[in-house]
């Protein structure tokens, strides 16, 4: 493929006819190039299993990755003898956001692994769930929970990072008083709460860099009570850089798309803009700025009258008598300071009648319990259909608890499968 890009776009080089065909004809197959590339790399990533938690070690061989994959696509322009400078302005703009991306994912990246795959257990010895290190210590802190062993005998909790192999003893942390079970025996809630979870993405299987994702949006989830919050971890998995741009290009035009027909919906007060522009201020900025660039480029009366407007906005906002005589005289002309000011100047202040889009989607649902439960639902198939994930979580049901405390539906027919049916990598409902 890569030759025959190449041949296509050297021969036109050569022979120096150079069309506006020609040009769109290598710009499609760069293109093309591009995400026949990102599609390889992509599928190779998923094809590794990941048997094992990856280590939390800083590996130095990371970066170089990184810094190869960003310049991939000028090495290939490079090969073709197209330098980036001549590039279309689009693909160059792309180029950089891309390679300002990749700066960016270690200082947007979870520092510590996201799940420390600690087992609880109650008082019989039976696993309720797995917590985190610092919740851990903090039922000892407490003194309502105790150090204590666990022999893995399950195949489910194969994966913990205290315990490789069946029949090896695992860290855990016993509770000292009697724990009110709501989660059915069985059920995929409790397959859920008790499997240890890999620090992956769930979408690609990747064991790089990683993001915190939220299957329904935070901006929606720190609206809702507090019941379909806290103690409520389904919802938030792990994704990888690159996997978290695409599902959130995905969400934020979901998301778009619903406030906008709300916004219709509920009338011309909702669907008002966020801000409200200044029209006096935001000439005064704009001549500020071509007194500041062009000004030996535009005619006289031109620069006359933007210097007037300038000036009257600075002696405006004056408080000293010497300096604003200062200003408004004509025969000085304005310092490269007065200029900044006058650029600067904020002409767009917050509209006090605008609604953020969140705020109507959350009000929209009216507190009402079933509301809610399907809105959650909704996203959670969102996820499945857009990013398509194949590392989720043992247990993971579209249909899982939306709130904390309640329980799911488990009837005679999920019995009768079984509950190992619901579970692993490739089967979603």
């Amino acid at each position: 493929m890569e030759v025959v890009f190449s041949i296509i776009i050297m021969n036109s080089i050569r022979s120096g006819r150079i069309t506006a065909v020609g040009t769109l004809l290598a710009v499609t197959a760069v293109s093309c190039y591009i995400m026949h590339t990102r599609h390889r790399r992509k599928k190779s990533n998923s094809d590794n299993k990941h048997d094992n938690l990856p280590s939390t070690t800083d590996d130095p061989t990371d970066d170089t990755n990184s810094n190869n994959d960003i310049d991939d696509n000028n090495n290939f322009y490079k090969q073709m003898g197209i330098s980036e400078e001549n590039l279309p302005t689009h693909i160059q703009r792309e180029i950089y956001k891309e390679r300002q991306r990749k700066k960016k994912e270690i200082m947007i990246s979870m520092k510590t692994p996201m799940y420390d795959n600690i087992y609880m257990l109650d008082q019989h010895g039976e696993v309720l769930c797995t917590i985190s290190q610092k919740k851990a210590n903090w039922y000892i802190r407490k003194k309502i929970g105790k150090w204590s062993t666990l022999v893995k005998k399950d195949k489910d909790i194969i994966n913990s990072k205290n315990c490789k192999e069946e029949g090896e003893e695992v860290k855990c942390i016993q509770l000292l008083f009697e724990h009110n079970r709501t989660n059915k025996k069985g059920s995929s809630e409790e397959v859920y709460l008790t499997s240890a979870k890999q620090n992956i993405c769930v979408a690609c299987g990747s064991d790089g860099y990683h993001i915190r994702h939220y299957i329904v949006p935070y901006s929606y989830r720190s609206l809702l009570s507090k019941e379909y919050k806290s103690h409520m971890s389904h919802d938030i998995v792990i994704l990888c850089p690159n996997c978290h741009v695409e599902c959130e290009r995905f969400s934020k035009r979901r998301m778009k798309d619903m406030e906008n027909d709300l916004r219709i919906k509920l009338g011309p007060e909702y669907n008002v803009s966020p801000v409200i522009e200044d029209s006096y201020l935001a000439n005064v900025r704009s001549c500020a700025i071509a007194l500041a660039k062009w000004q030996d480029k535009m005619p006289q009366e031109k620069v006359d009258r933007y210097d007037s407007v300038v000036r009257e906005y600075l002696a405006s906002i004056c408080t000293n008598e010497e300096e604003k005589s200062e200003i408004l005289n004509t025969k000085k002309e304005l310092n490269k300071a007065q200029l900044q000011a006058a650029c600067g100047v904020k002409y767009r202040v917050k509209n006090p009648n605008y609604i953020p889009g969140a705020n109507i989607v959350v009000q929209s649902l009216q507190q009402d319990d079933k509301a809610i439960e399907q809105f959650i639902l909704d996203w959670r198939n969102h996820f499945l259909d857009t990013v398509q994930p194949r590392f989720m979580p043992n247990g993971w049901r579209v249909d899982n608890p939306v709130a904390c405390g309640t329980r799911s539906d488990w009837d005679e027919d999920d019995a009768k499968l079984g509950a190992k049916s619901w579970f692993g990598n490739t089967a979603f409902l």
